[in-house]
């Protein structure tokens, strides 16, 4: 491997300025003469650039393996990516640190040139370990060999008073990264039921999967009712509406609280302060003050404002498609329908780990194409890691398994992309509520406000093609003789984009949006 970075790599950097910091990751060889050739680089490349690169390797390669096959992948190091990446390397390699680290220790800093830097705290005997160990010196080597960047680690032990001085400093010397803000509203005439003093100020309900820690939602009660936990402790739950949204607390019995719990009501308006976080995964919410309010008669929740689409692509860069196959409505005796030009629709479907992102599931896959002016243009595609368990059902329904995403970007990675990449379009799937709803929460999360127009082309198929047994992707697509892998994202949303063009084919306009 030295060798070959030594030999072969100035060489492959020679092509175009585009590789100059292109690194070997892997190389797989077979018994049957394949070799493959994995790299990493910072900017994607071209099938022109990849063949390039396997000319090269070819020359350095014995008789025995005349098939080298060069995959280069795009790696942008990113705050979110390097934590993760530095937390698993470490529970994974040094087992004496594991018990006391987590991601919150580990705080990564991007400046915009140079070395990417990182600080991780550590009690007195981790910080002992990991410094009598050079741990962070094989880490950066580590994290060289993942990402195209430098990196430079610290060790601060929370004990000791430089620790805040040595976090702050590399800080600074970094950039800011934005954040996303809630909502607020404020009640009037807040009088204590029971806990701390409340000053009037919530956040919005529909805003509660953006917060954390300790906050306050305020609103009408819809219903309360008494539950026992395992061991026979009871607690209140306690629903509130707001008119962005619902949200359900949690109120564990205390004698005061006893006393005073009769005098909330369906119909109430109060205001709580308490704890927002995940428990088994799903949003927990745990009450400890409570105050009577008077929400505001003629409140009108204000509209989140997006963030604006990014200037360029991130992670993920739209493919050309060379499509032979572009559908019957492109030959010359049927011409392209009126109501297809001058509009881009963007085809989208997506895997997941289950059906409901309200229950903790998540988003392993992303498949889109673009129509313009009719023809099928591009593509925009990858794996997602869910940053849970992919179950044994999923992964033989999809083909998805946890190696395969272990090292792909999360969901708030992709997201400004497929933004870019959709915005000014009609979003077009096939059962498109539940792909689009999906899309539309983890949006939202990152500050990203999805407002495109929507065609659902099951919907509009049971009313081109009645009559058939059912409305099933591969159904319909059967019916028109389109082929597909079923179940992987690109695959259905590229059926799903010539099915689309079928139907509009036949009806000769567009359906209802969504």
């Amino acid at each position: 491997m030295s060798d070959f970075n030594l030999d072969i790599l100035p060489k492959i950097r020679a092509i175009d300025e585009s590789l100059a910091k292109i690194r070997l990751k892997e190389v797989s060889l077979k018994r049957n003469g394949e070799a493959d050739f994995t790299f990493i680089c910072d900017k994607a490349q071209s099938d022109d650039a990849c063949m390039k690169i396997e000319e090269i390797i070819r020359e350095y390669m014995p008789e025995s393996f005349p098939d080298c096959r060069a995959n280069v992948i795009k790696i942008v190091a990113d705050p979110e990516l390097v934590k993760n990446e530095i937390y698993r390397y470490l529970i994974e390699t040094y087992m004496s640190v594991a018990h006391s680290v987590t991601p919150d220790n580990i705080k990564v800093f991007l400046p915009e040139n140079g070395k990417c830097e990182y600080v991780l705290e550590a009690d007195d005997d981790v910080y002992e370990y990991v410094t009598k160990h050079s741990v962070l010196e094989k880490l950066s080597a580590h994290l060289y060999g993942e990402f195209c960047c430098l990196f430079s680690g610290k060790a601060v032990d929370t004990g000791k008073s430089q620790a805040n001085e040595e976090i702050l400093k590399v800080k600074l010397n970094s950039t800011e990264y934005e954040t996303i803000k809630f909502r607020t509203l404020t009640v009037a005439d807040p009088v204590k039921l029971w806990g701390e003093e409340i000053d009037g100020t919530a956040i919005y309900i529909a805003d509660s999967s953006l917060a954390s820690g300790i906050c306050c939602f305020a609103g009408k009660v819809e219903s309360i009712s008494t539950r026992e936990t395992k061991t026979g402790k009871e607690f209140y739950l306690v629903e509130l509406n707001d008119t962005t949204g619902k949200i359900v607390g949690k109120i564990f019995m205390t004698n005061e609280k006893r006393k005073k719990i009769e005098k909330i009501q369906v119909g109430t308006q109060i205001i709580c302060r308490g704890e927002i976080g995940l428990y088994n995964g799903m949003q927990s919410f745990k009450i400890i003050d409570v105050s009577f309010c008077v929400f505001p008669e003629d409140f009108k929740a204000e509209e989140r404002e997006s963030k604006s689409v990014p200037a360029l692509y991130s992670l993920v860069f739209p493919e050309r498609i060379e499509d032979m196959e572009q559908s019957f409505l492109f030959k010359a005796e049927k011409p392209v329908p009126e109501c297809l030009m001058g509009r881009t629709f963007t085809v989208l479907d997506i895997e997941t780990t289950g059906l409901s992102y309200i229950n903790g599931d998540k988003i392993t896959e992303i498949g889109a194409v673009r129509v313009v002016d009719g023809k099928i243009v591009d593509k925009f595609q990858t794996l997602i890691n869910p940053q849970k368990k992919i179950s044994e059902e999923i992964t033989s329904l999809t083909g998805i398994d946890d190696e395969m995403v272990r090292d792909k970007p999360t969901i708030d990675k992709i997201i400004p992309d497929l933004f870019k990449y959709a915005d000014g379009s009609i979003i077009v799937g096939h059962n498109l509520d539940f792909d689009y709803k999906f899309i539309k929460y983890f949006a939202k999360e990152c500050g990203y406000i999805f407002k495109n127009d929507g065609i659902d082309t099951c919907s509009f198929a049971r009313a081109v093609v009645p009559r058939l047994k059912n409305y099933k992707l591969n159904t319909v697509c059967e019916k028109f003789g389109i082929e597909f892998l079923h179940h992987r994202a690109l695959s259905d949303a590229h059926a799903t984009a010539k099915l689309f063009i079928e139907l509009v084919g036949i009806k000769g306009e567009l359906p209802d949006f969504m």
